[in-house]
């Protein structure tokens, strides 16, 4: 036997669109049939049949039974039983063309049957049961059935009584090639409730690979006036697959319908003494089958996973609209549910996690991938839908696929600002995140907020890790491990959510030391123009609502930090306010130097430890450090140590160009210095000290405060402010200042010329020592050093001509210096001309 979709339309006024479940209960039709011809082929395919509500299948598997036993019975008489079975089940073909609802009961449903029962022998395949069968119902033309009940049973469960299935008395053509149309109304009466729910359950989560059903009934016929009695049936049939459709003694499982849901609203609503959210859906469930009916409005309990995928914790009730469903025509659904509070088993981390139910359930639909929930049938005091449907309904719990949303996008743009670096402490551990660099900013979040969503949310913290990126390229990762505090508000128009956080003390990871290399050249180049790096990762955020906090992990995040390129041909000079010895050798000095700097960027940057070498003339002269160093925009005022020991870094020709810059530099020449970082600048950072070590800065030699002004000058130093030449006596004395505030310096030994217009004036040699006193004591008057006067000359006659006045004299001497222990030659020659007092004596 088999089963094919026919495109015959029922005989009476009934078609496939007349509403199939009604709200009035209306007498049952009589059974009607009528007769003709009905040419089949030998390659005919069978092909589907409706999936309908679980009574309607009673009915056709009742069908079923009733119009194979008939033939095979009634073939019995003329040939051996195996035949007649044989022939009656590949001969006789039913096509249903509407199984539909047509009213509910209190015990079951009526449902209304068209169909059209035909014999076509040619799909006998053995010859002689073939001309056997067609000749036995040649003879016969017509079979007769009384009323009968079907009885239908699950052997795979327990042998419990899936339902009865009536059939009221029917007259079917048996000759081949006849067909009978039949339409009447079966009363179908469910069986054990416990069996149909087992199978139910079974059915829903996927577990009902196969299944087999038994049809039992007491079957009456005639044949004319020829009566064959009652007859005890009995017939079994196996459905498998995924979707309902007879063939030859194959009947497959139907598939759960498909739905798409195509609108989501979420917003907030005030019931009696608390707010809760209202969440309206729209659906469209596939429907292509030919079933007509109505379903009144039901309500449901939602249901989420707890920890555990069995534990079920019920989250919101949801009430169904009424549904019209239509033959082959896709039903829109409503559904209107109400969330009132979140239970406690929903927001509490799971054991070993620190997420909750409900976290993981946001997070994957906002990440656009499926999940499940859950609806169960409840209480409906308004419902006119029949008690035993509604204790159904109760009893099974339907897993329904819930599509994600992917929120592409969500995050519109994610921005850092007042960027401040931390640099690693000294004695951090190579290679461990107390070595990494910190970053400190003001996060600028911008939330395209989902269309969907409607009510008030507020961020409240929020995480992330990022890749950071330079022109597409990543060179590191940045952390944000801990919660950070947040604050939210909503753009004018409702669109956006502009999300703002202070993060302190976050890890930035350098991965690729090349690409960084680059950053830093653009950075120093020194035209000012800023650079971009892009931040490309994943941010979790908590967020508030009038049910509670939810954290929402790993959304899709990027942005840009703008750096501006340090403007190094507009950065002003360092100001040197103080200068101290601390410690000296003899062939060092150690200096204390407070100085101020002026930072026009607005970067900002903490600098626990950092180390560079003082050059000249590519000589190494020195170091200085800084501990602990704050730069923040605008001025700065740092404490530095720097040591000078040319020798110990370069040798004597370290030592000579020291002596020839600070030579120079007391002298009052424009002199420079050069700054350069080494591979030990950064201790804990040794990958980022070798990357600076090929960086360097040169800059004009920070002048120090002039004695007896206030604060520092630019102006160069005035080493030797005046001079007082006595004829007679032949002898001079100088008016120095001294460039230490609170340091003594002692001129061991000189050796100096005075001239004027470049003609000598006379020479001191002098190996007697005198101390110039600490510039807060005041300028040095020294003591009358000897003079040999050059007598004749242009000198000579210039000084006798400024007796009682002033003359302009150059001085240069070779001066053997002591500062504490330490002693170095520096000759001095003076850029500017010196006001020398002419006196006689």
């Amino acid at each position: 036997m088999a089963l094919r979709k026919s495109s015959t339309p029922a005989p009476d006024s009934s078609t496939e669109a007349t509403p199939l479940l009604r709200s009035n209960s209306q007498e049952a039709p009589p059974v009607s049939y009528t007769e003709g011809p009905s040419p089949t082929s030998d390659h005919d395919d069978p092909t589907q049949i409706a999936d309908t509500p679980r009574p309607t299948r009673l009915s056709s598997i009742a069908l079923i039974l009733l119009c194979i036993s008939v033939v095979s019975i009634f073939l019995v008489g003329f040939f051996a039983p195996a035949a007649a079975a044989r022939y009656a089940k590949e001969a006789v073909v039913l096509d249903i063309t509407s199984l539909s609802v047509d009213s509910f009961t209190d015990n079951g449903v009526k449902v209304r049957v068209q169909a059209t029962v035909q014999m076509d022998a040619s799909r006998v395949k053995n010859h002689a049961v073939r001309s056997l069968g067609r000749t036995g119902t040649w003879i016969a033309n017509k079979i007769s059935t009384d009323a009968t009940k079907v009885d239908v049973y699950l052997p795979d469960y327990d042998g419990g009584l899936l339902g009865t299935a009536s059939a009221p008395p029917m007259t079917i053509s048996v000759r081949n090639g006849q067909s009978t149309k039949l339409d009447f109304v079966s009363d179908v009466k469910l069986g054990s409730r416990d069996t149909i729910r087992s199978l139910a359950n079974d059915y829903l989560v996927g577990g009902l690979g196969k299944i087999r059903v038994l049809g039992v009934a007491d079957l009456g016929l005639k044949s004319g006036l020829l009566h064959l009695g009652t007859q005890k049936i009995s017939e079994e049939i196996a459905f498998e697959g995924s979707i309902y459709k007879l063939t030859y003694g194959q009947p497959e499982l139907p598939s759960l319908p498909e739905f798409q849901v195509n609108r989501m609203d979420v917003g907030e609503i005030t019931l009696p003494e608390q707010k809760a959210l209202s969440v309206n859906v729209s659906a469209v469930i596939q429907n292509p089958y030919p079933v007509e009916f109505d379903v009144p409005p039901l309500s449901f309990v939602i249901l989420l996973s707890g920890c555990k995928a069995d534990d079920l914790v019920n989250v919101a009730t949801a009430e169904t609209s009424h549904l019209s469903v239509e033959p082959k025509t896709d039903i829109g659904v409503d559904v209107h549910g109400i969330v009132r509070n979140i239970p406690e088993e929903l927001v509490t981390a799971c054991p070993g996690s620190h997420i909750s139910p409900i976290d993981m359930f946001l997070g994957t639909y906002l990440h656009g991938k499926d999940t499940t929930v859950y609806i169960q049938g409840s209480q409906s005091p308004g419902s006119n839908a029949p008690s035993w449907l509604l204790e159904f309904l109760q009893s099974i719990t339907l897993p329904i696929p819930f599509p994600g949303h992917t929120f592409d996008n969500v995050v519109k743009s994610f921005s850092l600002s007042h960027v401040k670096f931390q640099l690693p402490s000294p004695d951090a551990p190579a290679g461990t995140p107390e070595a990494s660099l910190r970053l400190s900013a003001d996060v600028l979040v911008t939330v395209r907020l989902p269309q969907e969503m409607s009510f008030p949310l507020d961020v409240s913290h929020l995480k992330a890790t990022a890749d950071v990126t330079y022109e597409g390229q990543k060179f590191g990762t940045l952390h944000f491990p801990k919660w950070v505090p947040a604050s939210s508000t909503r753009s004018n128009d409702s669109k956006y959510l502009y999300v703002q956080a202070e993060v302190r003390d976050s890890l930035l990871d350098i991965e690729d030391y090349d690409i960084f290399d680059t950053i830093v050249q653009k950075l120093l180049s020194g035209d000012g123009k800023p650079i971009f790096l892009g931040i490309d990762g994943s941010t979790d955020v908590e967020i508030g609502t009038s049910l509670g906090q939810f954290v929402v992990k790993n959304i899709p995040a990027s942005g840009n930090i703008k750096i501006d390129g340090l403007p190094i041909t507009q950065m002003p000079l360092p100001k040197v306010n103080e200068v101290i010895i601390t410690d000296t050798t003899t062939q060092s000095i150690t200096l204390g130097i407070d100085l101020d700097l002026e930072n026009p960027t607005p970067w900002k940057a903490i600098v626990p430890y950092m180390s560079v070498h003082i050059t000249h003339d590519g000589f190494i002269l020195g170091n200085a450090s800084i501990v602990n160093g704050h730069v923040v925009t605008g001025m700065n005022t740092f404490s530095i140590q720097a040591t000078w020991d040319p020798q110990a870094h370069g040798g004597h020709k370290a030592e000579e160009a020291g002596r020839r810059l600070a030579g120079e530099y007391i002298s009052g020449y424009n002199t420079t210095i050069t700054i350069r970082l080494h591979a030990n600048s950064f201790p804990s950072m040794p990958l980022l000290s070798k990357l600076l070590s090929n960086y360097n800065v040169t800059i004009p030699t920070p002048r120090l405060p002039v004695p007896g002004k206030d604060g520092p000058s630019d102006c160069p130093p005035n080493f030797i402010e005046s001079a007082t030449m006595h004829l007679i006596s032949s002898s001079a004395d100088f008016l120095l200042n001294n460039p230490l505030r609170k340091d003594k310096v002692t001129i061991e030994a000189i050796n100096g010329t005075a001239k004027y217009k470049g003609s000598e004036l006379g020479k001191i040699v002098s190996s007697k020592p005198f101390a110039i006193k600490p510039a807060v004591e005041g300028r040095t008057t020294t003591p009358r050093l000897p003079v040999r006067w050059k007598l004749r000359g242009v000198g000579y006659e210039a000084m006798k001509r400024a007796l009682g006045g002033t003359l302009a004299v150059h001085a240069e001497a070779l001066c053997l210096v002591r500062v504490g222990k330490l002693q170095m030659e520096v000759f001095y020659n003076s850029t500017n001309p010196i006001g020398a007092n002419i006196h006689w004596r």
